[in-house]
């Protein structure tokens, strides 16, 4: 494979992660970064990295082979759009874009340009949720009945300073935390078919939601909750309690691995919970009455944000096509939206 130089969009906690994973990787010459905001520019070049304002000035300096989007999610779309005019492969990431219409727009785009487009859901590339979806269409559990996820965090009060964070349309942890979670749930149990939501804002006070109960109905027939907050004191968050990615350090994770599970996966033979694989069945007769054995699955873990660096390398080299897609991606936040529109207006809303 050639090495390539890869320009990374916006700098700020996950464009910073992928600029650093991204220098480390064997088939990466050298990583740029476009930041317009002075604070950012100054952090990437105290990191050594080359830095310009925008695509334009990042592409006539001359040598690009591809470059991730990590700005706020409303620039996506313009960013994006500049790269697939230049023939720049893409990892977007996600929410694709600040809509439906967008996200289509932007995935046509790319389609018609013959541009490689890669969305940055990074845990499909986890070894962890690749071996449970293998474990689940194996019918290691059965048929897939019910489904239990919790994302239950504290999020630091600077977060809020962030001015797109407060924003009804772009920020919110339905937005920007629940859409990792209907995307796992459509990779480990299929198609989302309808949504019913209530959401709070009696913490924090404000315009965006601190808090969230979510219903969901599968093409499959199975059914599934997610409880989601922000703003409490808890360890059952799948990205810290997994120790695959840490946004506040370089450290394993805030939470031991081996400790909490985040995900309780339920079927007719079985149950699965993640991030730790622990398998629960019925040994004999199977019933309330009767005994369940436990085994743990062996998996090899790793940083699904490597492994999605690699791949994305990979399809910018024309090697392996998209693990997600440009539709698959804004399925997911077609789902996504539909929640939150659901919060609104404690209807239930099939997508």
């Amino acid at each position: 494979m050639e090495r390539m130089r890869i320009a990374v969009a916006g700098f700020g906690a996950i464009g910073r992660k992928h600029a650093e994973v991204l220098r480390s990787c064997a088939a990466c010459e050298r990583v740029v970064i476009v930041e317009p905001g002075a604070q950012g520019r100054t952090q990437a070049q105290g990191m050594g990295f080359d830095v310009y304002p925008d695509i334009p000035a990042a592409w006539h300096a001359g040598g690009l082979g591809a470059a991730v989007i990590a700005t706020p999610t409303a620039d996506h779309l313009e960013t994006a759009s500049q790269c697939i005019e230049r023939g720049l492969p893409i990892l977007v990431e996600k929410p694709l874009a600040d809509g439906v219409e967008a996200a289509n727009l932007l995935t046509g785009r790319a389609a018609a340009a013959g541009v490689p487009l890669l969305v940055g859901h990074h845990r499909r590339h986890s070894p962890v949720v690749r071996m449970a979806a293998e474990l689940i269409g194996d019918g290691l559990i059965g048929q897939p009945t019910v489904a239990t996820v919790l994302y239950t965090v504290r999020k630091p009060d600077a977060y809020f300073d962030i001015p797109w964070h407060v924003e009804p349309e772009g920020g919110g942890p339905i937005l920007i935390n629940l859409i990792h979670e209907v995307d796992q749930l459509r990779f480990l149990l299929g198609d989302v078919t309808s949504v019913q939501a209530m959401q709070s804002h009696a913490v924090r006070h404000l315009p965006v939601e601190d808090s969230a109960v979510i219903l969901l109905g599968f093409a499959s027939g199975a059914v599934g909750t997610v409880t989601l907050s922000d703003c409490v004191a808890a360890p059952w968050s799948y990205d810290l309690a997994s120790g695959e990615f840490d946004l506040m350090s370089d450290k394993a994770g805030l939470v031991d691995r081996g400790r909490e599970d985040t995900h309780f996966l339920s079927g007719t033979q079985g149950s699965l919970t993640l991030p730790n694989l622990r398998h629960y069945r019925f040994s004999g007769e199977q019933g309330w009455a009767h005994p369940l054995d436990v085994r743990q699955v062996p998996f090899e873990p790793g940083d699904p944000y490597r492994h999605q660096a690699e791949h994305f390398l990979r399809v910018a080299q024309g090697l392996e096509a998209p693990l997600v897609t440009g539709a698959d991606a804004t399925r997911t936040l077609e789902v996504t939206q539909a929640i939150k529109r659901a919060a609104k207006t404690g209807q239930a809303i099939p997508v």
